[in-house]
């Protein structure tokens, strides 16, 4: 299976679904990691251009430790919009480039801005990446893709329907989110929170919940065409 996994910013898809793009991985499937944003402006000790290179590279650590590939659309942190025409078309060719039988992003009432515009830009070009005469750079894709809306930060307002037991793999989710050094210590420093220890406490009550030691929590996109007789997730 092609799973392509969307997430605002650098370090949001190792903090919110890594357990699962781990497990996805090596179960044999197909992950593609892509990160809207440059990331280009977390930081109190870098520029603008200085800081999106280092969260480049840590992203591609982070990704390869998970068996996954890294995307970049290449955006400004804070200048996602859901409605600007050339950021939908760069998401439409990115479906069509992935070609996902399964999408996975933010949920659509997440804490901030870039990553609300997030899912509503990848709910709209998983749409339109199979209308022929939605013309980009890359030919259609087949399939209007079924999606998931990965966790919010600290769970706030979201109740998971679906869970994936990350237990084998909570150890390697922790190493990926260990690769964005930069972004643990402007967490750190912003938002007085030291990730490691948040994402342990939100998995060990994921597990809880389901009953496994650690797990990740998710809500399927059910709107027409997304729905699906088959559990997707592992």
């Amino acid at each position: 299976m092609r799973v392509l996994a969307v997430g605002a910013h650098p370090d949001d898809l190792e903090i919110l679904c890594g357990g699962t793009l781990a497990r996805l991985a090596s179960e044999g499937h197909e992950v593609v990691m892509c990160h809207a944003s440059r990331g280009d402006r977390g930081s109190f000790a870098h520029g603008s251009e200085e800081i999106a290179a280092v969260r480049l590279a840590e992203a591609t650590t982070a990704a390869g430790l998970a068996g996954a590939r890294v995307q970049a659309l290449g955006w400004s942190d804070g200048e996602v919009h859901a409605e600007d025409p050339r950021q939908r078309r760069q998401m439409v060719d990115l479906v069509r480039e992935a070609r996902p039988e399964m999408v996975i992003t933010h949920h659509p009432d997440d804490y901030m801005s870039d990553h609300t515009a997030v899912s509503r830009l990848v709910q709209d070009a998983t749409f339109l990446a199979t209308v022929p005469l939605y013309e980009t750079e890359r030919p259609p894709h087949d399939v209007v893709a079924p999606i998931y809306f990965m966790d919010t930060l600290m769970g706030l307002a979201f109740e998971p329907t679906e869970y994936v037991d990350i237990s084998d793999h909570f150890a390697t989710k922790a190493a990926m989110l260990s690769a964005h050094q930069s972004q643990l210590r402007w967490l750190s420093d912003h938002d007085g929170i030291d990730m490691l220890e948040a994402i342990a406490v939100t998995a060990r009550f994921r597990g809880l919940q389901c009953g496994v030691r650690h797990a990740e929590g998710f809500r399927q996109c059910l709107r027409w065409l997304r729905g699906t007789t088959r559990r997707l997730l592992p």
